[in-house]
């Protein structure tokens, strides 16, 4: 009679030999990063996705020693995809209290400032407080937490909302008079009206909503501790060696 319990140690040496192996190849593989149309962070030029968030995030990749492979997606679509599965990094995303427990955050990336915009040339529209917004229709990007910020901040209801996938249809939008007002992050609502051939004195800011927040680098929660420690050592080294500030500033390059 054969030795079944050496059978069976045999049997699981193998498996867990198998498993393994297939934890190796998952981490010698890319790993899914996810991004949104929000230039000048993240955007795509030329069949490539750049932008000074990209570029730091391609740097920590570097120095962690891991290959990645970027996509750009409707943030709504990008939020939930990194929320759902292991191992994602998102960026550029906002650090807000009901997505503590949802990401292990990795740094930040950029400032931000939430404004709501106005055509400067729309006498029409006099914004003085936030309920003299009520009236108006309003461009916004689906799950954007600066969509969410105004929705509180109004306790308005989407019938107030003109929904977009990204930021640059909604600075088309009110550019083509189609809307009356954008929420937008300053940086992105200036770089998108040089990009389509504006000034930037075309859009007034009419009301700051927060300039208290980063954009950060986030990975999903349930991710492979030892790649979190990696990437975020990573990270700690890009941020100590001044490469952000030098991205930051064209004539430092």
């Amino acid at each position: 009679m054969p030795d079944t319990s050496a059978i069976r140690v045999f049997c699981r040496r193998i498996c867990l030999l198998f498993l393994g192996g297939l934890t190796l190849c998952a981490h010698a593989g890319e790993l899914t990063i996810l991004t949104e149309d929000l230039p000048p962070l993240s955007y795509e030029k030329n069949g490539e996705i750049t932008g000074y968030a990209t570029e730091i995030v391609q740097a920590v990749l570097d120095t962690a020693g891991l290959k990645g492979k970027i996509q750009v997606m409707p943030w709504k679509r990008a939020l939930q995809t990194a929320m759902s599965q292991p191992d994602i990094l998102i960026y550029p995303t906002t650090r807000l209290p009901e997505r503590e427990q949802q990401f292990e955050w990795i740094g930040p990336l950029s400032p931000r400032t939430i404004a709501i915009f106005k055509l400067r040339s729309r006498k029409d529209i006099q914004i003085k407080t936030l309920a003299d917004v009520a009236p108006h229709s309003v461009g916004m990007v689906r799950e954007m937490a600066s969509t969410k910020e105004f929705i509180e901040a109004m306790a308005a209801y989407d019938s107030h909302i003109d929904y977009a996938p990204t930021v640059e249809s909604n600075v088309k939008k009110i550019l083509q008079g189609r809307i009356d007002l954008i929420v937008a992050q300053e940086w992105s609502a200036a770089y998108l009206l040089k990009t389509l051939g504006h000034t930037q004195d075309e859009l007034e800011s009419v009301i700051v909503l927060d300039k208290t927040t980063m954009y950060w680098l986030a990975m999903n929660k349930q991710s492979d501790p030892a790649l979190v420690k990696k990437i975020r050592k990573a990270f700690d080294k890009i941020q100590q060696s001044g490469l952000m500030d030098k991205l930051k500033n064209p004539n430092m390059r």
